[in-house]
């Protein structure tokens, strides 16, 4: 059994509670023809075989899952550009407060905005960029080494959200 402070564990309620709502969001955009079904979306960055990063949008089935997370980080960021860089390991992030846009190597750009769930896993490579439109907060879910968000998105968990 893993120890937790009351600090860890309030930043994972605030963490579950995001989650939650951005699918909820998701679900009135499955209304407006984003993603059907009501289905989380989360917006994928990686890196291919030759280290050119891309995004994707996949869809999160089986709600609700746990997140095996091994930390969890709140982080508050002014306005500016992050050069290249690639993820420092796999990881979630969900922005609580402010704009970005990132810019990928294959030339794409998307915004992600407040309640937008990312998972990055561009660890090798040129990496991505990001703009900081406005003051950002957000939380980074860190993630151990062996995770696979692919299989995770895909697979049905059950019914409860506290298992062991």
């Amino acid at each position: 059994m893993m120890n937790a402070s009351r600090r860890d564990m309030l930043a994972a309620g605030t963490v579950l509670t995001t989650v939650l709502t951005a699918g909820l969001a998701t679900g009135a955009a499955a209304q407006s023809g984003e993603a059907a079904g009501g289905a989380m979306e989360v917006i994928r960055v990686y890196a291919d075989a030759d280290g050119v990063s891309h995004f994707e949008r996949v869809r999160v089935t089986g709600m609700p899952k746990p997140i095996p997370a091994t930390r969890i980080v709140a982080n508050h960021i002014a306005p500016g550009l992050e050069d290249w860089h690639t993820a420092p390991r796999k990881l979630f992030t969900i922005n609580t407060a402010g704009d970005i846009v990132g810019e990928f190597g294959d030339g794409t750009k998307v915004p992600i905005g407040k309640g937008d769930l990312v998972y990055l896993e561009d660890t090798t490579g040129k990496g991505h960029l990001t703009r900081l439109l406005t003051e950002v907060s957000n939380l980074f879910i860190l993630m151990p080494d062996d995770f696979d968000f692919l299989a995770w998105a895909a697979s049905d968990p059950g019914a409860s959200i506290l298992g062991d």
